[in-house]
């Protein structure tokens, strides 16, 4: 999904039968489902992604090679995470493009955004027994 847009949390079974269904008619779409993650690694209540950024090259009769950038970035909710309202995306998506037009967005972080750096300080006093490094 782009955006956001695309994403939808649910936990009705018929409900999320119904998207399926509503997606086959109207296009000939890939759709993921997958569980989601019922007790995720918070960052004080709140959930996060980590953006990493690679680049694959593929030479000599499919040779690949990873390159990653050290670098990289988590992006924040404003909300604390609950499984209380799954229709919230303040709580449940980290997209820029969503949490911007919230009125807690930049409330915590500058641009809901942390370094690595950052994420490995708030670790170190949080979990002690987790590294990125």
């Amino acid at each position: 999904s782009n955006r956001g847009g695309g994403i939808n949390v649910s936990n009705d079974f018929y409900e999320i039968k119904g998207l399926l269904n509503s997606l086959s008619i109207k296009s000939k779409r890939t759709c993921i489902i997958q569980k989601y993650i019922e007790k995720p690694l918070l960052i004080n209540k709140r959930k996060f992604d980590i953006r990493i950024f690679t680049l694959l090259t593929c030479y000599n009769q499919g040779y690949m090679k990873a390159y990653f950038y050290k670098e990289g970035y988590l992006r924040t909710s404003c909300k604390e995470f609950s499984l209380e309202d799954l229709d919230d995306n303040m709580i449940h998506l980290t997209n820029d493009a969503v949490q911007k037009h919230a009125e807690e967005y930049g409330k915590y972080e500058l641009a809901n955004k942390l370094s690595y750096d950052d994420f490995q300080k708030y670790l170190d006093v949080n979990h002690k027994e987790k590294s990125i490094c």
